[in-house]
């Protein structure tokens, strides 16, 4: 697929408008799409050649309110930009938008150096954590993290979960597709740290609708 001049900020699918703010990410998880689509996704360019200001985020957005939620979701980590989430939030708010989400994998208080959840309960009313193993020695393995963030990452994940689920209402924990035997035991797990859970299907073939 032709790369674009401008990559995409913003990109509907299905109800939901999702905001591409940073290329950033602390992992390079193994079931990740970013490396198999070369950073396309059903048709949108998400490849940042530089860190999107606030201004060309919302100018990306025509009418929030046309969107059941509004998701940050690109091929980076979001909160690496928290003050910028919570600015486009505000604005996007006061345009009509209904509910915001994030996506993450969960790294945010690691890359902060402190609890971010009360920050993001300001203006979420939803948070997807991409967990995908209880086993923290599986955890590195799937989900690669740099350096800085092997140690501590998944017991720091765990705590992001908890954390969440205290203040922000619908607290998410997914999965991509594991074992059938693992599904329960990874359903117990998140519902002792107060979430839901959401298991998602493993992408592959690369998929332009």
């Amino acid at each position: 697929m032709k790369r674009s001049e401008k990559p995409a900020l913003s990109y509907r699918y299905k109800e939901g408008l999702y905001l591409n703010i940073t290329s950033h990410c602390p992992t390079a998880c193994a079931f990740c799409i970013k490396f198999t689509w070369d950073y396309f996704y059903r048709g949108n360019d998400l490849l940042l050649k530089k860190e999107p200001t606030v201004a060309e985020i919302l100018s990306s957005v025509d009418d929030p309110s046309r969107y059941n939620e509004i998701i940050f979701c690109g091929y980076g980590e979001s909160t690496y930009r928290l003050k910028e989430m919570e600015e486009i939030a505000k604005v996007l708010k006061s345009r009509g938008a209904k509910k915001f989400r994030l996506n993450t994998i969960g790294l945010g208080n690691l890359i902060h150096g402190r609890n971010i959840v009360p920050d993001l309960a300001k203006f979420l009313e939803g948070v997807s954590i991409s967990l995908n193993t209880i086993d923290p020695k599986k955890w590195v393995e799937i989900h690669r993290p740099l350096p800085q963030f092997k140690e501590k990452g998944f017991e720091s994940v765990l705590e992001f979960i908890r954390l969440s689920a205290q203040l922000i209402p619908e607290t998410f924990v997914t999965a991509v597709e594991l074992p059938a035997g693992e599904n329960k035991d990874f359903e117990q797990f998140v519902k002792k740290l107060g979430a839901n859970v959401r298991f998602r299907p493993y992408l592959d073939a690369y998929e332009d609708k």
